[in-house]
């Protein structure tokens, strides 16, 4: 939001129609003033510019702000999705390698859920409904997300190691991969349910909807512990690492 602000008073203060006109303002007033006399002329142009371009720019905190405001959060989040696109389709890279279809297929339907949240939550009247549970739709996307890449680095350890430490990591991994299918399953159904009631313009019961992401939330985040504890081979899986 930070970023929002600093776009919102940059927009505000700085715009060339506010700036111009006062720079062109005083650079006539300081032109008269190193004159022998005062020029008329340059200096009822340096009051009409320095007026005009305050005059302006109040117009602009008045009437535009609102209009500022949301094409610089617009803009920013623009910004946004070019990053996530390009972090998924690396990540979408990435999986093409591991010669598993399941999780190109869970990238790809997660890509897809997330869109036909944003088609849902972007419908005019909408946008109190879908702000309450936007975040919490990023926050399970996300961590999704990150499922599908830590599954991507247990298939890159299993294939540094032999014997029993490779099956059991490989055993870990499939672990993950149902789970992953849950938190994908569990967000779709959600989604889809979000989608519905806002198309047919039915009151959404938002608190359940809440609270069903939330729990999804808290079943990715003990994916991601216990992950992290699989990811962090022992002394015996490093013995049965390939030379």
């Amino acid at each position: 939001m930070d970023s929002v602000k600093r776009k919102v008073i940059s927009d505000l203060f700085f715009a060339p129609s506010v700036v111009l006109p006062i720079v062109g303002g005083i650079s006539a007033g300081l032109l008269s003033w190193a004159m022998a006399g005062a020029n008329p002329y340059l200096t009822g142009a340096a009051v009409v510019g320095v007026l005009g371009g305050l005059g302006w720019m109040m117009t602009r905190m008045i009437f535009k702000v609102e209009d500022i405001t949301a094409d610089a959060m617009q803009a920013q989040l623009d910004a946004e999705l070019r990053r996530e696109t390009q972090q998924l389709d690396e990540l979408a890279s990435q999986l093409r390698t591991d010669r598993d279809h399941r999780t190109q297929d869970y990238l790809t339907l997660l890509r897809s859920i997330r869109d036909e949240f944003e088609t849902a939550a972007n419908k005019p009247g909408t946008a109190f409904r879908s702000a309450q549970v936007r975040e919490q739709v990023s926050q399970v996307f996300g961590a999704a997300v990150g499922q599908l890449k830590q599954s991507y680095r247990l298939w890159e350890l299993s294939e540094n190691l032999v014997g029993s430490a490779r099956d059991k990591v490989l055993a870990d991994r499939e672990q993950v991969l149902g789970e992953i299918e849950i938190t994908v399953d569990r967000l779709q159904g959600t989604v889809h349910q979000f989608h519905e009631l806002v198309q047919t313009d039915q009151t959404v019961d938002l608190a359940s909807m809440r609270e069903e992401l939330e729990a999804t939330i808290q079943i990715a985040k003990r994916t991601e512990q216990r992950m992290r504890e699989i990811e962090n081979p022992s002394a015996d899986h490093e013995s049965f690492i390939r030379e």
